[in-house]
C-alpha cells in the first residue's frame, strides 16, 4: 500500500511540474522535485487540485498571456538585435535613424592650383553639387501563434540532454526572429521594389511581371507572356513567391539600373572560375584610377568567388608553386596580391550565389534603418479561437553613395 501511494504520489508531483511549466516556464522536473521533498504539503495541494484530466491539459490561455505579455514587453528590443545580428548590418555603413527618403550628397570641387599672378583676382574652376537618395522602405511579417502547436517543438527542444533551461515565450520569439532574419539576408541582395498590380483572370503577363494574388506577390518566372487565366493557382509552375523579395532595391537592382540609365561601366566582362579569377580581377583592378587605388579600395563578393579567386591565388603563388605557408585561408577577408596592398576582397553570406564583384571604396554602400521608429514594432495583438495573430513591422533601406568610385562586372 505504501509502495502504491509513493507512485501516486511521484505521478502527481509530475502533473504539478507540468503545470506550473507551462504558467510559469519553470523546469517541470524541478518543480516535481520540488514537490516531493516538502511530502507534508502535497496531500494538502492534491486536495485542492482541478478533477478529471484536463489538469494535464497546457493551458492556452496561459501560454497566449506569457507569449503575448513578453513581445509587448520586449518587441522593440527584438527587433533591434535581430537587425544588428544581420550580416549585411555588420558589413555595411549604416543609417540607423532612417525615418524618411535621405539625399546623400557629393561636393565635386574642379581643379584650380597655378603659378603665383597678382594680376589675377578670378577664382578658376568651382565646386559641383548631386546627391543619391537613400529611401526607407517598410516590411511586415504577420505572425499567427497558436501555443498547442508552439508547446511540441517546444517540449521536443527541452529533451535535448544538452539543452539549456529554456522559457516558453522568450524561445517561441526568438526562432520567430531568427526565421525573420534569415529571409531578410538570402534575399537582401536581389531583393528590387516593382511595381505590383492586383491579378485580372482576363489579363496576360509578360514574363517578370509582378501580381498580387490572394495576397501574395507573385513573379512571372515562366520566361514568356502568360494566357488569360493562368494565374498562380491554375499555372504555378509559371509563378513564384516573392513576398519576401520586393521589399526595396538592393544592390543588384541599384547596379542594374546605374549600369541601364545612370551611366555606370562595367569594366569586368565575361565568366570566371577557380582557374582564372585571378586575372579577372586584375583586369578589373587595372581599370580603377590612380586616384581611387590610393584611397583603398574593397571588392564585395559571394562566398563562392572569394573561395574561386583564394584558390586560383594559392595555385599561382602558394602551394601550387611548392610555396608552404603562405595559402590564403578560404572564406577569410584577404589582400589581393599585386595591389600595391590597395584592394581588399571581402565574401559577404547575403550575396548568396551571385558573381558580381564590387569594386569601391569603404562606406560607400549605405545601409538605412530605424530601430526607434514607431513604425518599427511588433503591433497590434489580435486574438483568435485558439491564440493569436501579431505583425512585426521594421524598416529597410539601401543605396550607393557615390557611382564614380563603383567599379562592377557584367554578372549578377
Amino acid at each position: 500500500m505504501k509502495t502504491i501511494k509513493f507512485i501516486f504520489s511521484v505521478v502527481m508531483a509530475l502533473f504539478i511540474g507540468t503545470a506550473v511549466q507551462a504558467a510559469t516556464g519553470l523546469n517541470a522536473f524541478a518543480v516535481a522535485g520540488t514537490v516531493m521533498a516538502g511530502g507534508a504539503v502535497l496531500p494538502m495541494v492534491i486536495k485542492d487540485l482541478p478533477k478529471g484530466m484536463a489538469f494535464m491539459a497546457v493551458s492556452p490561455a496561459t501560454d497566449i498571456s506569457a507569449l503575448q505579455g513578453y513581445i509587448t514587453k520586449y518587441d522593440k528590443t527584438l527587433i533591434y538585435q535581430m537587425l544588428n545580428g544581420l550580416d549585411f548590418v555588420k558589413d555595411l555603413d549604416i543609417i540607423r535613424n532612417l525615418r524618411e527618403p535621405r539625399a546623400l550628397p557629393k561636393m565635386t570641387v574642379d581643379e584650380g592650383v597655378r603659378r603665383l599672378n597678382l594680376d589675377i583676382e578670378s577664382a578658376k574652376g568651382g565646386r559641383k553639387w548631386t546627391e543619391r537618395i537613400l529611401t526607407p522602405q517598410l516590411g511586415m511579417k504577420i505572425i499567427k501563434m497558436i501555443p498547442e502547436e508552439l508547446r511540441d517543438s517546444f517540449m521536443s527542444e527541452k529533451l535535448d540532454p544538452n539543452a539549456k533551461d529554456l522559457v516558453f515565450a522568450p524561445w517561441v520569439w526568438a526562432r520567430e526572429f531568427e526565421m525573420i532574419a534569415s529571409e531578410l539576408n538570402d534575399n537582401f541582395y536581389y531583393n528590387t521594389r516593382p511595381t505590383v498590380v492586383a491579378f485580372d483572370p482576363a489579363a496576360t503577363y509578360v514574363a517578370n511581371a509582378h501580381v498580387l494574388f490572394n495576397e501574395i506577390i507573385y513573379k512571372n518566372i515562366s520566361g514568356s507572356t502568360t494566357t488569360a487565366g493562368e494565374s498562380p493557382a491554375t499555372a504555378a509552375a509559371k509563378w513564384e513567391d516573392v513576398d519576401n523579395k520586393v521589399l526595396f532595391n538592393g544592390p543588384d537592382s541599384i547596379i542594374k539600373t546605374a549600369i541601364a540609365s545612370e551611366g555606370l561601366l562595367a569594366v569586368g566582362t565575361g565568366t570566371f572560375d577557380d582557374t582564372d579569377a585571378y586575372a579577372y580581377f586584375k583586369n578589373m583592378w587595372g581599370a580603377v584610377t590612380e586616384a581611387h587605388k590610393n584611397k583603398g579600395m574593397v571588392a564585395h563578393v559571394s562566398f563562392d568567388v572569394a573561395q574561386d579567386l583564394a584558390e586560383n591565388v594559392n595555385t599561382l603563388f602558394g602551394s601550387g608553386k611548392g610555396i608552404g605557408g603562405v595559402d590564403i585561408e578560404e572564406g577569410k577577408v584577404f589582400t589581393l596580391k599585386n595591389t600595391g596592398g590597395r584592394l581588399k576582397i571581402v565574401p559577404h553570406t547575403w550575396m548568396g550565389a551571385s558573381r558580381r564583384v564590387i569594386m569601391t571604396h569603404p562606406g560607400n554602400a549605405v545601409l538605412g534603418l530605424n530601430a526607434a521608429s514607431d513604425s518599427q514594432k511588433v503591433g497590434k495583438v489580435v486574438e483568435t479561437l485558439h491564440g493569436y495573430r501579431a505583425i512585426v513591422k521594421f524598416i529597410l533601406g539601401f543605396q550607393f553613395r557615390d557611382l564614380e568610385n563603383l567599379y562592377v562586372n557584367d554578372q549578377d
